[in-house]
C-alpha cells in the first residue's frame, strides 16, 4: 500500500493534540467507555491494521455528515499485516485523527493490542517481521529526521483511547475479551471509572482485555455477566469471510482486507446476536 505525501511535521503534532484531546473530551465518555445514545445507529468496524483504502469506504458508508445520529466505531489502525509491502499504517493513524476531529462526537477508536504495543514496546512478530521495526520504517521513509517527534504525537493520541463502547440495550464492543482466568478483575465499574496511564501497560487490565484469545462461549458469557451486556462484538482475531460468530454471544469483525465486513446497527433497541449478524455488510462486493 503506497504512503500519500507526508504532512508537515508542526500540522502533525498539532493534529494528534487535538485528536487527543477529542478522545478525553468525547461528550458520550464515561471513563473509558463510550456510552452510546438510545437514538440513531452505530457503524461497528473491525481491526484496520493500516487499510486506509477500507477506512475511506467505512468513512462513505457512515456518511457522518448526512447522519448527525450515526456513530462510527473504529479500531486496530496500526501495523500493516502485509509482510511483502513497506507498513505506511501510520497514514491511517492520521486520517482517523482528522476524521475524530472533525466528527469529536460521533467518531469514537476504541484501544487495541497493538496501540499497546506501540506506546509501551511490547513487539510483535508477523511471519519473522517485527511490527514495530516496519512501523518505525514507513515512518523514516515518510518523516525523516523528525520520525522521533511524530511518533511521540501518535503515542500521546493512542494514550487518550477508551477501552471500549457499548450502547443502552446490551451490545458491548471491545477490541477482545480477557481470557477466563481474568475474567474476574472487570465489571462495568472497571471501565466507567478514570484510569492513570500506567493502567494501560503489561498485567493491567486494559491489557487482558486487548490481548485476550479466548473464544470459549462460556467467557464469552461471563465477561458479558460481569459488564452487563448481552452481545460482545470484537475484533483482534482475523477472519477470512470478514465476520465470525464463534459462540451464541461473541460477533467478531475483521476490516483489514479484501472481505472488510461492518456492521450498521440501530442504537434505539434490544438486539440478538442473529440481528446483528443481519445487519453485517462487505466493503468491497
Amino acid at each position: 500500500m503506497a504512503a500519500s505525501t507526508p504532512r508537515d511535521p508542526q500540522y502533525v503534532v498539532r493534529l494528534m493534540e487535538d485528536a487527543a484531546q477529542a478522545n478525553l473530551q468525547d461528550p458520550l465518555r464515561r471513563g473509558n467507555l463510550i456510552e452510546l445514545p438510545a437514538e440513531g445507529d452505530a457503524l461497528l468496524c473491525g481491526d484496520l491494521h493500516g487499510n486506509s483504502a477500507n477506512f475511506r469506504r467505512l468513512v462513505k458508508i457512515a456518511d457522518l455528515s448526512g447522519h448527525p445520529k450515526r456513530h462510527l466505531v473504529l479500531q486496530e489502525l496500526l501495523h500493516s499485516m502485509y509482510q511483502d509491502t513497506p507498513d505506511h499504517s501510520h497514514v491511517l493513524v492520521e486520517e482517523a485523527a482528522v476524521l475524530k476531529n472533525l466528527y469529536p462526537g460521533q467518531v469514537h477508536i476504541i484501544l487495541a493490542n497493538h496501540d499497546q504495543a506501540e506506546l509501551y514496546g511490547m513487539d510483535i512478530l508477523k511471519r519473522g517481521r517485527s511490527v514495530l521495526r516496519a512501523f518505525g520504517e514507513g515512518l523514516r521513509e515518510s518523516y525523516a529526521s523528525d520520525t522521533d517527534t511524530i511518533r511521540k504525537a501518535y503515542g500521546k493520541f493512542l494514550r487518550t483511547l477508551p477501552w471500549a463502547a457499548c450502547t443502552r440495550y446490551g451490545l458491548f464492543m471491545s477490541h477482545s475479551m480477557p481470557n477466563r482466568q481474568y475474567v474476574d478483575l472487570f465489571s462495568r465499574e472497571l471501565f466507567t471509572q478514570g484510569h492513570a496511564d500506567d493502567d494501560t501497560g503489561k498485567q493491567s487490565p486494559a491489557y487482558r482485555l486487548t490481548w485476550g484469545r479466548d473464544l470459549e462461549a462460556s467467557t464469552a458469557r461471563k465477561f458479558l455477566d460481569r459488564i452487563g451486556a448481552e452481545v460482545l462484538v470484537t475484533g483482534h482475531h482475523p477472519v477470512k469471510n470478514g465476520y465470525v460468530a464463534p459462540s451464541p454471544h461473541h460477533i467478531i469483525l475483521d476490516c483489514k482486507d479484501a472481505h472488510a465486513a461492518c456492521a450498521l446497527i440501530p442504537l434505539d433497541r434490544e438486539l440478538a446476536l442473529e440481528d446483528v449478524v443481519a445487519r453485517i455488510q462487505y466493503l468491497n462486493f
